[in-house]
Formats: structure tokens, sequence, C-alpha cells
């Protein structure tokens, strides 16, 4: 009888081993996709942000290009004026 209580507790603690190790494994499954998760939705922040600082700079450079044409204008008119005797 010691004997078959001594046998089950045996058999009792390796099934338990064997329980602890697939939870432990499902749930560093689980905490790992959601790892995942976040990292892949923290990439699309970045990545959206990066869109929003390109179009920024599309915006800055049309308004420079702008600005270069209307100074060189300027020049031009400027030039025209000086050549005419006009000082």
């Amino acid at each position: 009888m010691t004997v078959d209580i001594a046998v089950l507790i045996s058999i009792i603690g390796v099934l338990l081993s064997i329980a602890t190790f697939f939870v432990g494994r499902m749930t560093a499954a689980k905490t790992s996709g959601q790892e995942y998760g976040v990292m892949l939705t923290e990439i699309g922040y970045i990545k959206s942000g990066v869109d929003d600082m390109k179009k920024k700079m599309e915006q800055s450079d049309k308004r420079y290009i702008d600005l270069a044409e209307r100074v060189t204008a300027l020049e031009e008119t400027v030039r025209i004026y000086h050549k005419e005797g006009h000082v």
C-alpha cells in the first residue's frame, strides 16, 4: 500500500511538472505575441511621424522655392531700374 501511494505521488508530481511546462510555454508565447504587436504598433506610429515630417519638408521646400523666385524677380527689377538710370 505504501508503495502504491509513493508511485501515485510520483506520477502526480510528473504530471504537474508537465502541465506547468506547457502552461509556461503558452504564457511565454502569448507574452511574446503581445510584445510583437506592441512593437508593430510603435513602428506604425514612427512611420506616421516620418510621413508627417516629409509632408512638412515638402511644404517648406515649396515656400523656399517661391521665396527664391520672388527674390530673383526683385533682383531683376532692381537691375533694370539701375540700368535705366533712376538712381
